[in-house]
């Protein structure tokens, strides 16, 4: 626990202070992100701030050594070194994709070849990269206002704490507890009116950091509920907000400002006032999680709970046009 309380204050001063330093830096080489139609921001902004929390991430894992150590480190890396190129100029989707699924295939075929799986169909660990795949680009599309990412990772690193420690889990959260502190540091300076952005490098490291934790909590017994539930709203809007787009045979890939939460700024919400209402549904749906004991009706409260905010936004959009 003393090691652990120590590596958390570290990270947390080191993500402060290495956030201040890299916002300087980016500033003086104008790496920017400018506004235009699509932003939800009106003035240009350091962005790739995310790179820290990259630096920091890799040194906890070298640090606690995990089973999955290596796979871990390629992975995180891959996929930071492909954002960061995305951030400073913009790749091909299909570019993207590709290398995505690329990388991330390359931690679940590294636990394949060492025997990690027995008895598991090789189309289930396709599945399982394309879900991961997915929800990365999840995380992608829906940092989009000041805090947002930041603040959901720490609420689902937070409901994982609780669910591992809920079930006697013989894994202690370290990792959660850490990422939460890096988390806390960054959300400082990314915080309502943001000097800085996460860019792709943060919000696809980030993505793949709780990827990666729901799906060990997967593993864990009687689990499955809180890894569906915990990241129910950025599920939610991505689905109805690219469904939406489809109908209306707009290009789903592209970027946009049509996401729930993003009308609900349009509609003269501030960004901060946004992210503490998603704070406190994820609040809510933790202590369902805790206190329902039926988990089907867990992910049906939560699906509920995720689209009444859903609604609220939008109807805070539509009372404003």
């Amino acid at each position: 626990m003393e090691k652990l309380i120590i590596i958390s204050i570290s990270s947390f001063i080191f993500t402060f202070f290495g956030t201040k330093l890299l916002k300087d830096f980016f500033i003086k080489k104008k790496i920017y992100d400018y506004p235009n139609q699509r932003s939800s921001h009106t003035k240009p902004v350091p962005t790739s701030g995310g790179l820290i929390i990259y630096f920091c991430i890799i040194t906890i894992i070298l640090i606690l050594d995990p089973y999955d150590k290596i796979p871990a480190l390629i992975t995180i890396t891959g996929l930071a070194v492909l954002s960061w190129k995305d951030d400073l100029k913009n790749l091909n989707i299909l570019v993207r994709l590709f290398f995505q699924i690329f990388f991330i295939s390359i931690y679940f075929f590294y636990l394949y070849s060492i025997n990690f799986y027995q008895q598991v169909p090789l189309i289930n660990i396709f599945f399982t990269i394309l879900i991961f795949t997915w929800f990365i680009n999840i995380f992608n599309f829906m940092d989009g206002i000041d805090g947002i990412s930041s603040l959901m990772t720490i609420t689902i690193c937070l409901g994982i704490v609780f669910a591992y420690l809920l079930n006697n889990s013989e894994y202690f959260p370290s990792f959660e507890i850490i990422i939460i502190s890096i988390c806390l540091a960054f959300l400082f300076w990314n915080w309502y009116p943001a000097t800085i952005f996460l860019g792709d490098i943060g919000s696809i490291t980030l993505g793949f950091v709780c990827a990666l934790s729901l799906y060990w909590l997967l593993l864990d017994k009687n689990s499955w509920h809180w890894v569906l539930s915990l990241p129910m709203y950025y599920f939610l809007d991505t689905t109805v907000t690219l469904i939406k787009r489809f109908i209306e045979k707009k290009k789903i890939w592209k970027a946009h400002k049509e996401h729930f939460y993003q009308k609900a700024v349009q509609s003269g919400m501030k960004h901060s006032k946004v992210v503490f209402l998603i704070s406190i549904l994820q609040v809510i749906i933790i202590l369902t999680c805790y206190l329902v004991k039926n988990p089907y009706l867990v992910v049906f409260l939560a699906f509920i709970e995720s689209l009444m905010l859903l609604i609220y936004f939008s109807s805070k959009y539509k009372k404003s046009t």
